[in-house]
């Protein structure tokens, strides 16, 4: 293997997207190619560019759209060119970057593209192994194909919205654009694996992104609450991410002196290190909750005299006090702490970068880190500077020939012929190793038979489930056995296309094992803490001297380095150490109002799979692998880099909007019936208008004619609304804005989701059957595509299924000694923990 990356250059050196994108999602997946090293062409409209230079935020409130913090972020290492696709001359200056591009990532509503005589067809005729992504909010076909949405909307219908927020108000969505960076993460990880089958099969390819269809797939719990409801026929019950619910042992916010801290205690150990704490000052705490499942009668003074506690603490000493005694506890940081954080700055997680007018500020950087990665090359351009130097290349351009990757191929997907060794738990990393399965690569997981590897005891019985309420839906028939750990809908949402072999790590023969298995693969991912490999032998640095060939993907929290990165916790303590908590709420009210927020476990599986997949890529143009540091808090923070800009502009931090939002009048309403809810958002005068049609003639009506008149009457105007909606049937209401072009949708359950037209005609969820768990509907992935194959196979391994797979064939262990592994109980089909 030549190596064809020079000194300096990046993984995507060789790449040339084309940008026609407008809003976050498609900025976003585009960043990702940008910051790491590709040509990206921003296509802008000519005289106003894209919709982020419009929407702020803007120093003083001032709008320009140079100034714009959500375009300055999402549009770093990028050249930009003002195109009037309508124009027959630009369409052809167009036409002659796509012929020498290797990717186009559009956001046009369905069918825009082919009114411009710019669809697919004409774009891969000018160039045949050209990817093209296309984003919008329904897909590209299906009943709700042409349905106008919101952010808002696309929670409301595709995230977890119905179980979100307190079980008694309105059904609560995520804050800022968050749902916007998930859905271009899935884009970014898609075009890349439509990369790889072009570099591999010499032919394009189209990626239909549907918003709604990535948040439906994703690790905010959503995914394994629609396999639940196909399991066990019931929805996520309202409020199951309410604060201090008790469904675990104590989880969600809680005020201190100074601000907020995120409570994230699961399990006994670590309620027992709470209560020890507190108990510090409170000795009869402690003698009555010790080691104690807190009764129910009892729930509200345990809660009570812990947040009381609570208030009378600092927020940064509580959580240095509480991770000396690896206590899940993190502190809420607001922007300003964010960004002056000694962590982060130990860290270089922030990057200084001058722009001609906006001046110089500090950026979030890397979303992760690998050799011949992440580096700011430009500030975001301002509209149409590039235009000569584009409009030139343009003119001559040619496509050079791209190398074809010889792989051997050994089934469907880009990513067939490539294996990965899985040693990740829980949800984030699991949950991005079930994407690379889905392109065709062999994910193994090794797993000890003596833990619990797949959140479900071997011992766990019916009636233990009983108390438990929800979680008890998790198993099919809510009946866990036999094989707990292969009929959870926790572990099953992410388990479709592995293979599962036994292996005790800490054991001479699985070491022997895990060395041996790596020796034959091109990939070890795993999200565990930070100095586990070590402790297993399995450090990275002794396997890379190894086998040099070998990706090896780490996932701490919070890195492999700085003050922090030996903390404890889960996505909702991550969250609040990357400000995200401390943005959420309902509208005007305090963080501690929000409960539990999983963006974290929602943004890292399709970040990691898009990671691995460039470290594959360099390892093609270097003949080497290397170390991927997958921080997933800095790959995060990505989602809030408008608000760290604005901080800087403007001096503040984000305000709690809840459902509301700044630009535009919407909000989440009863209507007539038992807990249904829709979400409707009014963007502009023509859907003002629109909406007027519908509600007929209400004297109210006069109080929204313009932007600043919504802006002024918003709560009363949302007031009008709630009680106009509250007495009709849901359908009616969604059937009628629907038909007048306003967005709406309802907030869609779990039962509803799995009986939906729209997801039956795009063939999104998968009937598949398996001996552990029987016949069931799985939640379909987060993307389609015409030109390659996407892999959905055996839907669960059992544990154990694959031991003679891997250590007869892919081993070649022979029989006796196999046979010996097994009687010794160092392999086995069944999980003892």
């Amino acid at each position: 293997m030549t190596n064809d990356l020079l000194d300096g250059d990046q993984v995507f050196s060789d790449l040339r997207i084309i940008d026609l994108s407008r809003w976050v999602a498609g900025e976003f997946a585009t960043k990702l190619f940008a910051d790491f090293g590709a040509d990206v062409v921003k296509v802008e409209r000519p005289d106003e560019g894209s919709l982020t230079r419009a929407w702020g935020p803007f120093p003083k409130e001032v709008p320009d759209r140079e100034r714009s913090a959500l375009f300055l972020h999402l549009n770093t290492s990028k050249r930009s060119v003002a195109l009037d696709l309508a124009d027959r001359g630009d369409r052809a200056v167009l036409l002659d970057l796509v012929a020498g591009a290797d990717a186009v990532v559009e956001s046009f509503r369905p069918g825009g593209l082919e009114r411009l005589d710019l669809g697919p067809a004409t774009l891969l005729a000018a160039n045949p192994a050209l990817v093209l992504t296309r984003i919008t909010a329904f897909g590209q076909s299906g009943p709700y194909r042409d349905r106008e949405a919101t952010g808002l909307v696309l929670q409301a219908m595709g995230g977890p919205m119905h179980s979100t927020g307190d079980a008694h108000r309105a059904p609560h969505r995520k804050p800022g654009n968050l749902e916007h960076y998930s859905i271009g993460r899935y884009a970014a990880e898609a075009t890349l694996a439509g990369l790889i089958h072009a570099r591999r099969a010499s032919t394009g390819c189209v990626v239909d992104v549907s918003g709604q269809e990535a948040l439906l797939a994703s690790g905010d719990r959503r995914a394994s609450y629609l396999l639940a409801a196909s399991y066990a026929a019931t929805n996520a019950p309202r409020g199951i991410r309410s604060a201090h619910r008790g469904q675990s042992k104590l989880t969600g916010p809680f005020p201190t002196r100074d601000g907020y801290v995120m409570v994230y205690v699961t399990n006994q150990a670590f309620s027992d290190r709470l209560v020890d704490l507190v108990g510090e000052s409170d000795p009869d705490f402690r003698e009555r909750y010790h080691d104690v499942e807190v009764p129910r009668e009892d729930w509200a003074d345990f809660t009570g005299r812990l947040a009381a506690w609570f208030a009378r603490q600092d927020k940064l000493d509580l959580m240095s006090r509480a991770q000396e005694r690896r206590i899940p506890l993190t502190a809420f940081l607001e922007m300003h702490e964010l960004l002056h954080h000694s962590h982060f700055r130990a860290r270089g997680s922030f990057v200084t970068v001058t722009h001609p007018v906006a001046g110089t500020l500090d950026y979030i950087g890397a979303p992760w880190r690998m050799e011949g990665g992440h580096r700011i090359r430009s500030a975001a351009p301002t509209l149409d500077e590039h235009a000569n130097q584009i409009r030139g290349e343009a003119a001559r351009a040619l496509r050079p020939p791209r190398p074809r990757w010889d792989w051997p191929h050994t089934g469907p997907g880009p990513l067939n012929g490539v294996r990965i060794v899985d040693l990740t738990v829980v949800w984030a990393g699991p949950g991005g190793t079930a994407l690379l399965g889905d392109l065709g690569a062999e994910v193994i997981r090794l797993e000890g038979n003596n833990r619990i590897s797949r959140q479900a005891s071997a011992h766990l019985t019916r009636q233990q489930l009983a108390v438990t309420g929800y979680r008890a839906a998790m198993f099919p028939d809510r009946e866990p056995q036999p094989r707990p750990y292969d009929r959870s809908a926790i572990f099953n949402w992410h388990s479709r296309n592995k293979l599962s072999a036994c292996a005790n790590l800490d054991t001479p023969e699985g070491h022997r094992a895990a060395l041996d298995l790596i020796a034959k693969s091109d990939v070890l991912i795993e999200n565990n803490a930070r100095t586990t490999l070590e402790k297993l032998g399995l450090g990275h640095e002794e396997l890379l001297a190894r086998h040099p060939r070998l990706v090896v993907v780490r996932m701490p929290p919070m890195g492999m380095s700085g003050p922090m990165s030996d903390y404890l916790g889960y996505g909702p303590n991550f969250n609040a150490l990357v400000g995200i908590a401390a943005m959420d709420g309902y509208e005007g009210e305090t963080p501690d109002s929000a409960g539990d927020n999983y963006h974290m476990d929602e943004a890292t599986p399709p970040g990691v799979a898009f990671a691995v997949m460039a470290a594959l890529w360099r390892r093609e143009r270097t003949g080497l692998g290397g170390l991927v540091e997958f921080a997933q808090a800095e790959n995060v923070m990505q989602d809030v880099g408008e608000f760290v800009l604005d901080r800087q502009l403007n001096g503040r931090n984000p305000a709690i909007l809840g459902n509301s939002d700044p630009h535009l009048l919407q909000g989440v309403f009863a209507c007539a019936g038992t807990d249904r809810w829709v979400a409707m958002s009014i963007r502009d005068d023509r859907d003002w208008q629109a909406l007027r049609t519908v509600v007929g003639d209400a004297s109210w009506l006069g109080d929204g004619t313009t932007a600043e008149l919504r802006r002024r009457n918003s709560a009363s105007l949302r007031a009008r609304l709630a009680a106009w909606i509250a007495p009709q049937q849901c359908e009616a209401v969604v059937a009628a804005l629907v038909a007048a072009r306003v967005p709406v949708g309802e907030v869609m359950t779990e039962l509803r989701l799995l009986e939906d037209p729209h997801l039956d005609a795009r063939a999104w969820f998968v009937t598949r059957s398996h001996p552990a768990v029987g016949t069931h509907k799985y939640p379909g992935h987060p993307w389609q595509v015409t030109g390659f194959d996407v892999v959905f196979g055996r839907p669960v391994p059992s544990f154990g299924e694959d031991n003679e797979y891997v250590y007869r064939r892919l081993l070649g262990y022979p029989q006796e000694r196999y046979d010996d592994l097994v009687r010794r109980c160092l392999v086995t089909t069944e999980q003892f923990a």
